[in-house]
């Protein structure tokens, strides 16, 4: 089913109604509808496996203008079935109507790297997985893995007085983890371009922490 603007406004009002753009996230930095989770057509098992959507869960979409019709093909053979619809003309139709709309802000990595001396409000908030961040990670980073973000309470210790710079793995969930901070009031956040592959690159311009269990120990060892 396409959605006019008012029948998409008219779904919006309903709590229990979960809004997804599947658009690609050069899209989503120009601009997207606030309450909006980006979801790329790719990633739609890995919200599922979060436990963020349910394939009985009451869905409107949102698609690239001239995709609508494809994109519920998509989420209909997924097995999803309880979509509500897919907004007409996509974000294009809501820009045209002068509706609010929010955006996500990206830095390089080299950015991150200038400002962890000299912000005392600085959060390196990763959302790779807790392996990964065991692993290595950049000192002082907090580890939030993305599969916890479906639970608000995980966000306890976030908010707007930090500024947050996002990691993921190649940068694209950071995209999914910005926007659900956002639905949960924490705006304040950035998305670090290409992630930690990109960080890898400038290895010298940053502090890493390793965990990693001694062997014969139950003891852990920050290095």
């Amino acid at each position: 089913m396409l959605l006019s603007i008012e029948q998409f406004q008219e779904l919006l009002k309903e709590d229990h109604i979960i809004v997804l753009d599947t658009r690609n996230l050069d899209h989503l930095k120009l601009g997207y509808i606030p309450n909006s989770i980006h979801s790329p057509k790719h990633q739609i098992g890995k919200l599922i496996a979060m436990g963020f959507i349910q394939l009985e869960s009451e869905i409107i979409l949102i698609a690239p203008n001239g995709t609508e019709q494809e994109t519920l093909t998509i989420f209909n053979k997924l097995g999803f079935s309880n979509i509500k619809g897919v907004l007409q003309g996509g974000f294009e139709s809501w820009i045209q109507a002068e509706k609010k709309f929010d955006i996500l802000i990206d830095v390089d990595v080299d950015e991150l790297a200038m400002d962890i001396p000299f912000d005392e409000y600085l959060m390196i908030l990763d959302v790779r997985t807790e392996d990964q961040y065991q692993d290595s990670h950049i000192k002082s980073s907090i580890s939030l893995p993305l599969v916890e973000l479906a639970d608000p309470g995980s966000m306890s210790e976030l908010d707007e007085h930090f500024n947050i710079y996002i990691i993921s793995d190649n940068g694209e969930d950071a995209s999914i983890a910005s926007t659900i901070l956002k639905k949960q009031g924490i705006h304040n956040n950035r998305i670090v371009n290409d992630g930690w592959e990109a960080v890898q690159f400038l290895k010298d311009k940053f502090k890493f922490d390793k965990i990693k269990a001694p062997k014969n120990s139950d003891d852990t060892l920050d290095i």
